[in-house]
């Protein structure tokens, strides 16, 4: 029934702010120029994320959490936090991987993640 994830939504209250966070802060980058409608797609691996404005969906604090891969957790997050980026929760270890929790602009959960080897 279900073959795939076809993108991760993030909710934004402020499309141009969004995107600077996204694109300078995180370094992301989008597939296709924005049209009318505020919305930017970045495809990282096979997964899509998606963040825009829509009347139906609203940013929250407790919503859905994007987790980005990392190469190097540590320099990763120096190099965010360079840029202004402020944990809620620091390098964190568990049984499989390290994970930090940070927000963007609407309070909307991100994580850097690396993956522990088999």
């Amino acid at each position: 029934m279900i073959k795939e994830v076809a993108f991760v939504a993030i909710a934004v209250s402020d499309f141009k702010r969004a995107r600077e966070f996204y694109e300078q802060t995180l370094g992301l980058k989008p597939d296709s120029a924005p049209g009318d409608f505020p919305w930017a797609e970045y495809t990282l691996g096979g997964t899509t994320i998606g963040v825009g404005q829509h009347p139906a969906w609203q940013p929250s604090r407790d919503g859905t959490t994007v987790a980005f891969e990392v190469d190097d957790m540590d320099e990763t997050i120096a190099a965010l936090k360079k840029k202004g980026v402020e944990f809620d929760m620091e390098k964190t270890e568990t049984p499989v991987c390290w994970m930090a929790q940070f927000r963007d602009p609407d309070g909307n959960k991100l994580v850097v993640h690396k993956r522990k080897s088999a």
